[in-house]
């Protein structure tokens, strides 16, 4: 009886033996496809540098929401006055105002020359200033500029990178934007060469700060609103684009400096930007910008 109920069963169990080989081979087949379909997804859409980004941002849901509060507070109130200054000032009014704070800033560039160990680029600046403060009228117009002594962008931030010191993870500043741990504290340091802090009242101090920013906001304005509708994560670009402007002013490298603005590393000062401007950076250092004109 055994026997008989063995051998009917024998066809049942070599079926059941054969369908579940087989869905153990299609499972290997689908795991085959998943794995084939993950690398290929990788191999297009992998992006070494965004991961780079986010490994230098270990505070990016902190980060984010001071972002969303700084760029409401651009959106629905720097944005909306900008406009109107924008409307109200001629073009050369605003290049003027813009020209006297930068004026204003040699303190903070000749010092930080001097701690980068650049004392010819010091002598250039300290021409530029004196040259501006006279004849520029107070650094309202830029004669410095037409006899080859151009504006130079240097803080204590750099000059820390200069030195070896790291960036530290990605910092977002309320209402100063974009940083980095060392920037930051760059920004404390620079913040005791401002000479004119000393002689002025604190509330002419900040409204000057106010106009100042108003001011580069406005000259800006449509080059700022065309990134932020072209970038996918309107944060991830202005992260990108501070830590590569960063490093680019770090290594002197030409088209770091007339990048300094309101967004930093987005937009160029107001100014058209020139055809192949981009790969400059790459180039071989020239000129007085390079090392070689330091020592």
């Amino acid at each position: 009886m055994s026997r008989t109920i063995l051998r009917g069963a024998g066809p049942w169990v070599a079926l059941l033996s054969a369908l579940w080989l087989l869905g153990c081979s299609g499972s290997a087949r689908a795991d085959d496809v998943e794995e084939a379909a993950a690398e290929e997804y990788d191999e297009l859409y992998y992006d070494e540098d965004a991961e780079e980004d986010d490994a230098g941002d270990p505070w990016e849901p902190m980060n984010r929401g001071i972002f969303w509060v700084n760029d409401g507070l651009d959106r629905y109130a720097i944005e909306p006055v900008s406009k109107a200054w924008d409307y109200v000032l001629p073009d050369f009014v605003q290049r003027s105002l813009r020209n006297a704070f930068e004026n204003l800033r040699f303190p903070i560039v000749f010092f930080n020359d001097l701690f980068q160990w650049k004392p010819k680029q010091a002598g250039q600046d300290l021409a530029r200033f004196v040259l501006n403060s006279t004849v520029g009228i107070g650094g309202l117009l830029d004669p410095a500029s037409t006899i080859g002594l151009k504006q130079r962008d240097e803080d204590f931030g750099q000059t820390l990178g200069y030195w070896g010191v790291p960036p530290g993870p990605y910092l977002m500043l309320p209402f100063f934007g974009p940083s980095g741990v060392r920037d930051g504290c760059g920004l404390i340091v620079d913040s005791g060469f401002r000479a004119f802090g000393f002689f002025i009242p604190f509330w002419v101090s900040m409204t000057m700060q106010g106009v100042d920013t108003l001011n580069r906001r406005s000259l800006i304005r449509e080059q700022i609103q065309s990134e932020r509708q072209a970038a996918l994560d309107w944060y991830t670009a202005v992260r990108s684009a501070y830590t590569q402007y960063r490093e680019n002013q770090i290594q002197d490298k030409r088209g770091a400096a007339e990048d300094r603005d309101y967004y930093p590393g987005l937009g160029s000062s107001g100014e058209e930007p020139q055809p192949g401007s981009e790969s400059k950076k790459d180039e071989p250092q020239t000129g007085s910008e390079s090392d070689e004109d330091e020592s």
